[in-house]
């Protein structure tokens, strides 16, 4: 009777782990998205007034910030994600170079979409599992 009830908490204690686990990945990933994408709507806003020195220091601010949250990132989801963002900020920092607003703008905006649509694809819902 003592194993059984022994075996039922450890049980209960790793099913909790598992939980916590997810719940602060997901508002990990949540709080991380919504910074990285306030940072690239001052790039984009910079951009689009042809202010090219604080769009390149705009920039340059994100891309450490990026740095970092990305090596966090590569442990939850899938790298492809990544290679993605990646994808639309070196053409982004591109366009910016040679000032060109329009496709930087677009490049951004790509960028922030994908930066938002990571934590709802990683969020556990019904639609994700089937």
């Amino acid at each position: 009777m003592n194993r059984i009830i022994g075996s039922s908490i450890i049980v209960l204690i790793v099913i909790g782990l598992i939980v916590f686990g997810g719940v602060y990945t997901q508002r990990y990933l949540d709080r991380t998205a919504d910074q990285l994408a306030a940072q690239v709507e001052k790039i984009i806003e910079a951009a689009e007034q042809e202010k090219w020195q604080e769009s390149r220091e705009a920039y340059l601010s994100f891309s450490e910030n990026w740095d970092n949250v990305r090596k966090n990132w590569a442990m939850f989801i899938d790298h492809l994600e990544i290679d993605n963002i990646e994808m639309k900020l070196t053409r982004g920092r591109s366009y910016i170079e040679a000032k060109d607003a329009d496709n930087a703008c677009a490049e951004f905006a790509d960028a922030i979409m994908l930066l938002e649509h990571i934590p709802e694809r990683e969020r556990l819902t019904l639609y994700n599992i089937f």
